[in-house]
Parts: C-alpha cells; sequence; structure tokens
C-alpha cells in the first residue's frame, strides 16, 4: 500500500514536468499565436515593461526621432498607465519637446473625459496636464484604484464612472479582477459595465456583452478579458519586489496557458469549447472502447494460457491463429473497410467496442507471455498429481497468469489508446481520438495539453490501480515489492 500511495504522491509533480516538456515542444513545434508571440516560453526576464516602454516613448516622441508616430501611439494605447511617468518628465523636456509629447497625449485626455482644446497653445495644454498631475497625482496609487473600481462595481453613478475613467488603463488591472465571480443573473450588470469600459480604454470593442446577454455570456466575457490581460499585463503594469519575481514566471506564454487552463476548464479551444466539457463528452464514447480493448486482451491472453497450461493443443493451436489473423488483418484495416462498406448502421458505439473486443491491445505478445509464465508452473503438475480437475487448475492457471498480463498491460496502454483513437476515427464516432486529429490536423494547443493531462493522469491512476491488483492476483508481487523496499 505504501508503494501506491507513494505513486499517487509523484503523480502531481509527474504532472507539472509533462505538462512543461510538452507545452514546451508544442510551442517550438506548432505556429506561434501572434497575441502571445512577445511573450517568452518560461521565463520572462524583464516583466512589467510599463516604464521602460513610457519612458522610451516619451523620448522618442520629445526628440522627434523617425519613429516619432509609433512612439506617439504607444503613449496613447499606454494611456493612464504611462502618466506616472510621462507627466513628471515633462519639465525636463524642451518647450517644442514638451509641445509634442501632450499632443501625442489628447487621445489619451479624451478617454478620460477631460476638456482638452485641440486648439490650445502648446504651453497652455503643458500647463494643463501640470496642473492635472499636481492636483490627481495621488489618484494614481493601487489602493486608490482598487477602492474606485469597487465602489464602481458595486453600483455606478456618474461621479464613480467618471472617478474610473480618469484613471484609464491604470485601473485595468482592477477593472478585470471585478468581473470575476459571476455567480447570479445580478452580476451581468457589472460585467457589463465595467467590460464596456474596459473595451472603450484598451479598443477591444468584441469583448463588450449584449443587451441580452445571459448569466453564462457574462462569465465568458469575464474570462476572455481574463485572457486577454495574462497576454497585455506587462504592457501596463511595472513591478517590485516579490510581485516581479512572482511576474517573471507568470507572465509568459507557459504561465498564461496554466492561468486559462484553472480560469476556464482546462482552456478554450478553437470552436470557443472549454476543453474539458469535450473531454467529458468525448470520454463517453473512448472510455467504453478502451474498456472492450482491455477486456479482449484480458480474456484472449488468459484464456490462451489455460489453454496452454493444460495442454490443450488444440485450443493453443486456435489462440495461436487467432493472434496470427490479428496479426495479418489489423483491426485499423477492419474499421476502415466497415466504414467505407458497412453503411450507416456500423457508425455506432457497440461497433467499435466489438472491433475493440477484437483487437484490444497486442494480444500476440500478451498471449504468448502468459502461456510461457502458464506452462513454466511446476505446481500445475502438482495440482494434478494430487487428483485436482483440469477445469480447476485452469481456474487457478487463469488467476496467476492475470497478474503477468496486468503487469504488461500498462506498456501496452499507449498502442490501445491509439487503437481506440484510430477506430473512432474511422467510424465516425465523437470520441476523444475525433477531436485529437482534428487539432492535430488544425493546430489546437489548448486541446492537446488537456488531452495530455488527461490521459498521464488516467495512466498513473491505473498504474496504481495495478499494483493494488498484482497483490490480489499474484502474493509474490508482494515479496518481490518488499525485497526492493516497496509494500503493495
Amino acid at each position: 500500500m505504501r508503494s501506491v500511495l507513494r505513486r499517487l504522491l509523484w503523480l502531481g509533480p509527474t504532472l507539472v514536468v509533462i505538462t512543461l516538456v510538452t507545452f514546451g515542444v508544442l510551442s517550438l513545434t506548432l505556429p506561434v499565436d501572434p497575441e502571445t508571440a512577445e511573450l517568452p516560453l518560461f521565463f520572462n526576464p524583464d516583466p512589467g515593461k510599463a516604464e521602460r516602454l513610457a519612458r522610451d516613448a516619451l523620448r522618442a516622441v520629445a526628440e522627434a526621432g523617425e519613429d516619432e508616430a509609433e512612439a506617439a501611439r504607444t503613449l496613447g494605447r499606454l494611456g493612464g498607465a504611462a502618466l506616472p511617468f510621462v507627466l513628471p518628465a515633462l519639465d525636463s523636456l524642451s518647450p517644442d519637446g514638451r509641445g509634442r509629447v501632450v499632443r501625442a497625449l489628447r487621445p489619451v485626455g479624451a478617454r478620460m473625459g477631460l476638456e482638452i482644446d485641440e486648439h490650445w497653445e502648446p504651453s497652455r495644454e503643458v500647463l494643463f496636464w501640470t496642473r492635472f498631475w499636481d492636483e490627481h497625482s495621488i489618484d494614481y496609487r493601487p489602493t486608490v484604484a482598487r477602492r474606485a473600481v469597487l465602489r464602481l462595481a458595486q453600483r455606478s453613478t456618474g461621479l464613480r464612472d467618471a472617478e474610473v475613467r480618469q484613471l484609464d488603463t491604470y485601473a485595468l488591472d482592477e477593472i478585470i479582477a471585478q468581473m470575476s465571480a459571476v455567480d447570479a443573473h445580478t452580476d451581468i450588470e457589472r460585467v457589463r459595465r465595467l467590460a464596456l469600459l474596459a473595451a472603450e480604454v484598451t479598443g477591444q470593442a468584441e469583448l463588450t456583452l449584449a443587451a441580452e446577454a445571459s448569466a453564462a455570456d457574462a462569465e465568458h466575457v469575464a474570462s476572455r478579458w481574463g485572457d486577454w490581460w495574462a497576454r497585455a499585463r506587462g504592457s501596463y503594469k511595472t513591478y517590485t519586489g516579490t510581485e516581479r519575481i512572482t511576474a517573471m514566471l507568470r507572465d509568459t506564454r507557459y504561465g498564461g496557458w496554466v492561468a486559462q487552463a484553472v480560469r476556464q476548464k482546462l482552456g478554450l479551444l478553437r470552436s470557443g469549447r472549454p476543453a474539458l466539457t469535450a473531454l467529458r463528452d468525448g470520454a463517453r464514447v473512448t472510455l467504453p472502447l478502451l474498456f472492450f480493448g482491455v477486456v479482449g486482451a484480458w480474456g484472449g491472453a488468459v484464456a490462451g494460457g489455460a489453454a496452454a497450461s493444460l495442454s490443450a493443443r488444440r485450443w493453443a493451436r486456435v489462440f495461436g491463429a487467432m493472434g496470427l489473423l490479428r496479426a495479418a488483418l489489423p483491426v485499423a484495416l477492419l474499421a476502415v473497410m466497415l466504414s467505407v462498406w458497412g453503411g450507416p448502421g456500423v457508425h455506432r458505439v457497440w461497433v467499435g467496442g466489438v472491433l475493440m473486443v477484437l483487437g484490444g491491445a497486442p494480444l500476440l505478445s500478451l498471449y504468448r507471455a502468459a502461456t510461457a509464465d502458464a506452462t513454466s508452473r511446476d505446481f500445475i503438475r502438482t495440482l494434478e498429481s494430487l487428483g485436482v480437475s483440469r477445469w480447476r487448475a485452469g481456474v487457478s492457471t487463469a488467476r496467476l497468469s492475470s497478474a503477468s498480463i496486468v503487469a504488461q498491460l500498462g506498456a501496452h496502454m499507449s498502442s490501445l489508446v491509439t487503437l481506440t483513437f484510430v477506430v473512432e476515427y474511422a467510424l465516425g464516432l465523437p470520441g476523444l481520438g475525433a477531436i485529437t486529429i482534428e487539432a492535430l490536423r488544425r493546430p489546437d494547443l489548448n486541446w492537446l495539453m488537456a488531452i495530455t493531462i488527461s490521459t498521464s493522469l488516467f495512466v498513473g491512476l491505473l498504474q496504481a490501480m495495478s499494483e493494488l491488483l498484482l497483490g490480489v492476483l499474484d502474493p509474490r508481487w508482494q515479496d518481490a515489492a518488499s525485497a526492493i523496499g516497496g509494500d503493495v
């Protein structure tokens, strides 16, 4: 039992390593998502680059270099998040430089609801921003922004709305945080209000909520804003202390996938469907087929081993011929033939179950292992010399040879899962195999990661159950485990 518990405890760290390796391989193999292309894969040495972006854009606009237009657009995009770095630095610029900078800030002022006339002289516009910062610099603090957004989330008034709009992108972190936890119909209006404000600040007009939206729609929009913020957070934030250390791992492509997997049930597929929901629906087809394959593998191998142990040469030849026939006519080929010539009636789960029973795991190797294990038992002759009937001896042999089959079945599980996917695809069954093959044809990182996690978890639990079953089928496995310091 200790070895089983130890295996279960190691399952968590093993899954983490598997996800790291799989995510790295898929990210390097599949086309890169343009929205996450700028993020590092696993480690971000420079998270929270709002200050650097703001100062670089400020310098480029003030000096009127070749990239002035792009820098001006960067200032407009950063908005309120850049003001704590841009406005205090105005006095250090030349008069012409200050004029160019405040001109680049006009879109920001418009979003914030400030009354700035485009016909003002540059000096007057600079004076306006200087006075604004003198009066409102204290508002650009995380605690103040959090309090302002929380009041707006609780109840919308003109004053509260204007207070948050004045913070612009500086309040995005709190705005998106307050969209979460959609538990009731009353939360829809809160999400709609905050989503609209975030869309106006960032230009993400597609992430708004319609007037007739349901609670599920509100939860979906809130989740999509969370995904967007996981990708864009680094451009609007500046980290210090332990938060910066955390952001080095969080503000990465892998960190974004982990956040989405936790928030959206293992992530969203290209169709917008949660991966966990697709796994649950597909498992209703795949798991029965996999079970039939295991039953076919176990039943055929045990029967072959029992026949060999009873010196039933005729039955041994029959099982040998069946193994040869299965090798000569693969089940995948039979599934394709049925799909082509069998008509619509073959697209049923029970047809796939029959094919899996016939094909199962690599039965020929299991059959030979069971036969060799059974025929090597000296106690069979002892049972016969004591007058034990052939059938009782066969039952004992089947029980003991099952231990060898259980021990080998885990090694053949990957082949069995692959065969299940092929049968599903050939028969057009809506199982996990069809979704996986489609995800390989049209690369879907979230699904490939979800199927990797679920398969690894399934195999790990299967191995733990196999150890328990081995101790019941053959007590010698307990002795072997004790000899190496374990306990089945």
